[in-house]
């Protein structure tokens, strides 16, 4: 593209305007065609900024992941949260667009629903999880819970034998060393200098490249919002994998349990869950699935149950949904634990939260301290036959 051309598309109101709403509270640059960055720290404020920054030369625009009070001035500015960013990216958009999908079921499967994810403009993906969906006491613990992250889903992914090419696993990669202060990604709509093409939003990394032209593209704001806490299971099981280096959760062992804990022993809230919800369904949907594997039930039983439970729900959720979460559930090498009670975003929200629960930090603890007393008061009732 030659210069008029690269300024008619920032030129464009739609183009501009999205630009500068995603610019909020970001550190927002431009880079010039040989490669060049602007002066840093900057950011827009008005569509009119883009224009004239692609007037003086600019070719593609820059934003960072960090979100801060004031980023013009780093210096003494706060920063007010960060954006989790997988940036992937290899020598074929085939290969990137398979681990795109699998990256987005495997949030999915450790409770993340509020995932985005815009193609790069020439050969790979970024997926974001915004920073609403950690907490606020996080800001601070920047880059180092996001590298964790990063490098708990790439252990994860090179572990996909079944599902994934030697390629995919092993030449696609999210560069969790990459995610550092100040780290810039390229702005949704703008232009990539290697392709031409832009980096629009998309819901499915199969889509067609032609959607990516430049006279094809239809920008509109890319509104990124999740649920508080709804993250934070994926953090811990993060900073544990660092930690120890190796993924591990304590959990009951199916040995000690002796089979599966009916459901007589369950706690209040998960009876209460299983009675359907029409808000939070995904979320009921990952804390059976966690609780379960957690109690000694197998797998064809936990989907049975998954099931006559998801036709309760106003509305189900698709029978493929369910089915995939499971198949990642079974592949994992460390066992999830369910939410804590006092997790943000989950059995208080969801309206499932009952006054049992209290005094017990989980409901695998409610039911494991019923199970347990009741399997010693009737191995306590025949001793007597024993004799």
């Amino acid at each position: 593209m030659d210069a008029e051309d690269i300024v008619a598309y920032y030129r464009r109101e739609d183009v501009s305007g999205a630009m500068a709403d995603f610019a909020r509270n970001r550190e927002f640059v431009g880079r010039f065609r040989d490669g060049g960055y602007s002066r840093r720290p900057d950011t827009v404020f008005y569509p009119g900024d883009i224009v004239r920054m692609a007037a003086s030369g600019i070719v593609s625009f820059h934003a960072s992941v960090e979100r801060w009070d004031n980023p013009t001035q780093l210096e003494g500015a706060r920063r007010m949260g960060w954006d989790f960013l997988i940036d992937l990216d290899s020598e074929k958009l085939e290969w990137s667009r398979k681990v795109a999908g699998v990256v987005v079921e495997l949030l999915h499967a450790h409770g993340v629903e509020s995932v985005y994810m815009k193609f790069s403009g020439r050969a790979g993906f970024h997926i974001l999880v915004p920073w609403e969906s950690f907490r606020p006491e996080l800001a601070d613990r920047f880059p180092e819970v996001p590298r964790a992250i990063g490098a708990y889903l790439q252990d994860q992914i090179t572990g996909l034998r079944d599902e994934l090419s030697k390629d995919e696993r092993t030449r696609v990669h999210i560069d969790s060393i990459a995610i550092s202060s100040r780290h810039l990604i390229r702005a949704p709509y703008s232009l990539n200098e290697k392709s031409w093409l832009v980096s629009i939003p998309v819901e499915d990394p199969w889509f067609s490249l032609e959607d990516a032209e430049p006279d094809a593209v239809r920008a509109r704001p890319w509104k990124v919002s999740g649920k508080e806490g709804e993250a934070l299971t994926l953090v811990e099981l993060a900073v544990d994998f660092i930690r120890k280096k190796e993924p591990r959760v304590e959990a009951p062992r199916r040995e000690e349990l002796k089979g599966k804990v009916p459901e007589e022993f369950f706690a209040p809230c998960i009876k209460k869950l299983l009675e359907g919800v029409s808000d939070g369904r995904k979320r009921g949907e990952f804390i059976l699935r966690a609780y379960l594997s957690n109690l000694g039930w197998g797998w064809d039983e936990i989907e049975r149950l998954l099931l006559e439970w998801n036709k309760r729900n106003k509305p189900p959720l698709r029978e493929g949904y369910l089915k995939s979460q499971l198949r990642w559930h079974m592949r994992q090498r460390t066992k999830l634990l369910p939410p804590n009670h006092d997790r943000d975003g989950f059995y208080r929200d969801m309206g499932i939260y009952t006054p049992e629960c209290a005094g017990f930090k989980n409901p695998l603890a409610y039911t494991l301290r019923r199970y347990r007393s009741y399997r010693r008061s009737t191995r306590e009732e025949r001793k007597p036959e024993k004799k």
